[in-house]
């Protein structure tokens, strides 16, 4: 009989995709598969040619149709042209991907990583199967089928050499977890910074919006560590802050889980895995430690959450409530319960007090916290040591009788000036031309944060040929960076339209700024070769100012002015970072 193996590759920005890798991993085990599960970029690469197994991909999509950070190295190795066309004949795989189908480039990684493992001979077990945050059950929507079919066709090519174990048989833990004494050595666990970070003193934090406006926007300035080399980055990327969790939530969590009077005591934690737990996380640390800087006990609970507390529930009840969220029937009331209304792990756990996980599952159940990236608003030429970041602090209300706040947002928010943080650097996905070129700027609330980066840089080289486009609300409510840009627009080096959407009768935004402006912008894009980048809440802004420049375009005579429009995309000269 074949080897009974599978290795699991995934690629995450924010945890969904290595969440969907560990259940699957779970869902082989009860299979009697032997399962490794790690990023793409930890893997050996050149193993992939030689392994004899499959191997199932796992990729999520960040940005604008990227791939995540921890597969990137990957993805270019197995770009290389000098890989032979038949490299991977001997390679079984299955793909699937994770995204938003309201995203033109809906999981353009999984996509493009399985054609290009198809190009090198690779045979596909099943088909590439499509997560999508639009459907009504959430990526579960795709997933759930997809692994159906999946253990069909492994099963029958691998056949079981014993029953299935069944759903009522947790799994064994990634770690074994013990507290130990305080007098033994612990140098080994010192907390290591994650590579490729820089440390930062915050010395501002000012809201930017008015008192009474109802979105709080903060700008927040960064003093980068003189001792330490100081960075370069570009107009356009982005600082990646990784938060950590308020001394008072923790308070609050370590009391719910009845550990405050072990919450200081020294543990170690000895994976039965490397791969399961970073390198920067000590190996000899503390409960307190863990539940401030690594574990996100504010995020919104997945199904594998709910999957793994089922097993450490004394409650009949709550074994029944939670195995009803386990199930593909059970979805719809599980978005209800907990999707909708976004209700916290530290929530969830207060309906359910007599479910409890045990210490050895902690790195099982409960997720990481998740990095946060914000495009920096500061230009490196010119402020070298300032890295500038402008925040929308996340604060809204749902069903929940507490509004629901950021992590991140919260974090910075209540940070006290003169902290030192940790901060990395990462290549954004719009880029600056290096010459004079003209920059149309579409940049609406916070998607004007990059645009303060483009402009200050060329300023710096006496580029005048700036133009942007920004919206708010009222011009003396939320008109961010408004002393700056009036500043450049008065030495004539930024052209500068306005919409102010409730400061008259009728709504005005952006796209009919771009209508106004049809004259000016066709001359820019058609004789001087400008570049358009629009950025900002991806929500309808994005397709309406397409479709604005799209029609100046063809206002001017061009018969196809979609196809303009796409020929723009293709070839950089239109560029789009958005989010939700």
């Amino acid at each position: 009989m074949s080897e009974r193996r599978l290795l699991i590759l995934y690629g995450s920005q924010t945890g969904y995709a290595k969440d969907t890798a560990y259940r699957i991993a779970r869902q082989a085990w009860r299979r009697h598969f032997s399962v490794s599960v790690q990023s793409m970029d930890q893997v050996d690469k050149w193993s992939i040619f030689t392994t004899t197994y499959p191997v199932i991909f796992v990729c999520s999509t960040t940005g604008q149709g990227e791939e995540p950070d921890n597969m990137k190295k990957f993805w270019r190795f197995i770009l290389r042209k000098t890989i032979p066309y038949d490299a991977l004949s001997g390679l079984k795989y299955a793909v699937f991907g994770l995204g938003d189908s309201s995203y033109q480039k809906f999981n353009f990684p999984a996509k493009r990583l399985s054609r290009r493992l198809q190009q090198l001979g690779g045979t596909p077990i099943v088909d590439r199967g499509d997560g999508d945050d639009q459907h009504y059950l959430g990526l579960d929507g795709a997933l759930d089928p997809w692994l159906e079919n999946l253990w069909a066709v492994l099963l029958d090519r691998y056949p079981l050499p014993k029953p299935i174990v069944p759903e009522s048989v947790a799994p064994d833990p990634s770690c074994d977890i013990d507290y130990i004494d305080e007098h033994i050595d612990t140098s080994v666990g010192k907390t290591e910074l994650i590579p490729g970070t820089h440390l930062a003193q915050l010395v501002k934090s000012d809201r930017m919006t008015a008192p009474d406006h109802f979105q709080d926007v903060h700008l927040f300035e960064f003093e980068l560590d003189d001792s330490t080399q100081i960075p370069q980055w570009s107009p356009g990327d982005c600082a990646v802050l990784r938060p950590e969790n308020l001394d008072s939530d923790v308070n609050d969590f370590l009391q719910q889980m009845h550990w405050t009077e072990h919450a200081d005591k020294l543990l170690q934690i000895k994976p039965r895995d490397e791969s399961i737990i970073p390198k920067w996380i000590p190996r000899c640390t503390t409960l307190r430690w863990l539940f401030t800087n690594y574990f996100d006990i504010m995020a919104v609970p997945r199904r594998s959450f709910f999957e793994m507390l089922y097993y450490f529930s004394s409650s009949e009840n709550e074994k029944e409530r939670l195995h009803e969220f386990t199930t593909s029937e059970g979805q719809d009331e599980l978005q209800t319960y907990c999707m909708r209304p976004r209700r916290t792990i530290v929530e969830v756990l207060d309906d359910l007090p007599c479910s409890r996980v045990p210490l050895e599952y902690i790195f099982d159940v409960f997720p990481e916290i998740a990095d946060r990236s914000f495009s920096i608003s500061s230009a490196s030429a010119v402020t070298p040591h300032r890295v500038d970041l402008t925040v929308a602090i996340v604060n809204y209300k749902t069903l929940m009788q507490k509004p629901r706040v950021g992590v991140c947002t919260k974090w910075l928010l209540n940070m006290e000036l003169g902290r030192t943080v940790g901060l990395r650097f990462a290549k954004g996905t719009m880029k600056l031309p290096a010459g004079p070129t003209p920059i149309i700027m579409v940049g609406p609330g916070t998607g004007i944060a990059a645009f303060m980066a483009f402009i200050d840089d060329r300023v710096s080289r006496n580029i005048s040929a700036n133009y942007l486009f920004f919206g708010c609300r009222n011009e003396h409510g939320d008109f961010l960076h408004q002393e700056q840009l009036q500043k450049w627009v008065s030495c004539d080096k930024l052209q500068l339209f306005c919409a102010f959407s409730r400061d008259q009768e009728n709504t005005i935004y952006v796209q009919q700024r771009v209508r106004e402006q049809g004259d000016l912008l066709w001359s820019l894009i058609s004789e001087q070769d400008a570049i358009v980048y629009v950025s900002g809440n991806a929500n309808r802004m994005p397709d309406d100012v397409r479709q604005a420049f799209t029609d100046v375009i063809a206002d001017h005579g061009v018969d196809d002015a979609a196809a303009y429009v796409q020929a723009m995309v293709k070839t950089g000269r239109y560029q789009e970072e958005c989010w939700y």
